[in-house]
Parts: C-alpha cells; structure tokens; sequence
C-alpha cells in the first residue's frame, strides 16, 4: 500500500531523489506531518474549500462512501473502504484518494523514470512513509530490486519494529536516515504511543553494523524541544559507535504546522498544540552541543 511517490526530492537523502511513500504507521506522532500515512488502508481526503456541489462523486457505483452534506458538499463516510471511484470523478479536485496498491515491480519502475537525475546528481531513490519497514517483504523486495539496478537505496524510519524485520535489511548497502525522537521513554509513549525499548535496540544494531547512518531529530515545542531533551538525544547520538575516520551525522528538523489541512481533509482535529513554533537561536545552540560532542549537524535535512 502506496499512498505517494515523489519525484525531484532534495531533503530525503543527497542528491536528487524519488521518494516511495508506504502507507501504514507503527507510531501515532501527535505533531504527524503526513497524517494520511498513518493507516494501512486506503482513505479519501475531501478539500470543501475546493468542491463545486456537482455531486459526481455521488455516484452509486462507488459503493456509498459520500453522501451529500446538509450544510453543502459532501460527507465522506470513514467507515466504509475507500477507492479510486469518487476521486476520479471529482472535476475540481477537492477528493484525493491517499492510497494504492503495487508490487514491487512497478515500484521499481516508476522509480526508474528518473535514473538520469540519480546519475548526475548522486541521488537515489528513498523508501519513506508511514513506516516503509512495516511493510517488510514489499520493501525488501524494491530495495533489492533498486540496488540491482544500480540505484542507492535509503529508508527513513522510525524504528519502532520488530528485531526480525530489520535482520534482512542490515544485509543491503543502504542508507538509514533514522528518526530519533526523545530517548525518555515515559516521553516517547506520551508523544508517539509508542515503546522507546525497542526503537533504541533497532538503532544501536543498525550503527554497530557499521552501516551508513544519519539520525534525524524532529524538534518539537512541548516534546522535545529544551535543553534537558536535546542535551540527552546529542548525548545518546555521540555515543553511538561510528566507522573510523567518520563522524555521526544528525540533523535537527525543526516542527511546523504545514499539515494542518490535511487533518481537516480527514474529518481529524490535530493533536498537538497549534501555534508552537522553534527558535532558530535554540537550533543554533544545540547545533553547537552537538559540534562540540564531534557529530556533524544539520539544520533541515
């Protein structure tokens, strides 16, 4: 289950990149840019600001899964399974259906539309999501596929999985660009529902692999976004064991509210405080920390 392939991406890895996005999440991050990755099935995204009322969505063929609003519009009923019908149909695009099945092969061959941009660019494609790794076989098999053609391969993950998953994935060149979020794990729970334990078990064996490896740490006001938090995340990142010669690389993703649309496009309120926002002197001081502590850091991915 696929919900985006992104082409010409600069922040997901170096170079120029196209970015498959797996639908289905093993985490609930209260701040979620991309709440429509969360679930493993597919789900309808309304934009009332964008409908005309021509109700072509209404059409009985698609299974009754809108209906017509009292007030204007439409009511996406979230209970029934969502399919490509009403989005089609919709003339001015307010429906967008996030989600679809594919196999790995026509992954892999989209994705290989844009093997001129990796060549001169040094890019590749990257597994994102949701949580790519939870949904094991499917990304195995592109990354394998991928690096047989000679595309680099990176994952962005959260790490919150099980042992048996990563196993076969340390076996490939790959480049993990790896979510660390809070190393509190009463913290972690309260902002991600989910366990630190084992997301910090997948860490240490992926660096200990001697794998190339960037941490990613998304900073947020209310989460983790103070002294004591980042003194202890630069902490446990500097710690890390590291190839000789290397430096641990770890870029500090400042929040931002840009999903807060699609939250609305989901019949969902959002979760987290609105109106937070970093400051760039706070990222500046903590870039220091982490100078100082030897890792490479980056502001923004």
């Amino acid at each position: 289950m696929i919900f985006d392939i992104q082409r010409f991406s600069t922040h997901d890895g170096p170079g120029i990149r196209t970015v498959v996005f797996f639908k289905g999440c093993t985490l609930r991050c209260a701040w979620c840019a991309n709440p429509e990755s969360q679930a493993f099935e597919a789900e309808l995204l309304y934009n009332r600001h964008r409908c005309i009322d021509c109700h072509a969505c209404l059409d009985p063929t698609f299974g009754a899964a809108l209906s017509a609003a009292a007030g204007g519009g439409v009511q996406v009923d979230r209970g029934k399974r969502a399919i490509p019908g009403p989005a089609e149909a919709c003339p001015s695009l307010a429906l967008r259906l996030a989600g679809r099945e594919m196999v790995a092969e026509d992954i892999v061959a989209e994705v290989l539309r844009d093997a001129a941009f990796f060549e001169n660019s040094g890019g590749g494609a990257t597994l994102s999501g949701g949580e790519p790794l939870a949904q094991g076989a499917l990304a195995l098999e592109v990354c394998r596929l991928l690096l047989a053609a000679g595309v680099p391969v990176a994952i962005e993950t959260c790490l919150a999985i099980g042992a048996e998953l990563l196993s076969p994935f340390l076996e490939l060149p790959l480049l993990w660009l790896v979510d660390l979020k809070h190393v509190d794990a009463e913290v972690f729970k309260m902002g991600t529902g989910g366990e630190l334990a084992p997301v910090l078990a997948n860490l240490a064996r992926i660096a200990s692999s001697g794998a190339d490896l960037v941490l990613r740490v998304p900073v947020v006001p209310g989460f983790n976004a103070d002294d004591a938090s980042m003194k202890a995340i630069l902490g446990l990142a500097a710690d890390l064991p590291v190839p000789v010669g290397t430096r641990r690389r770890l870029d500090l993703l400042a929040y931002h509210e840009l999903a807060l649309g699609k939250y609305a496009m989901l019949d969902r309120n959002y979760p987290w405080k609105e109106g937070a926002a970093v400051d760039r002197r706070d990222l500046l001081r903590w870039s220091e920390l982490g100078s100082s502590l030897d890792l490479e850091l980056s502001t923004g991915g």
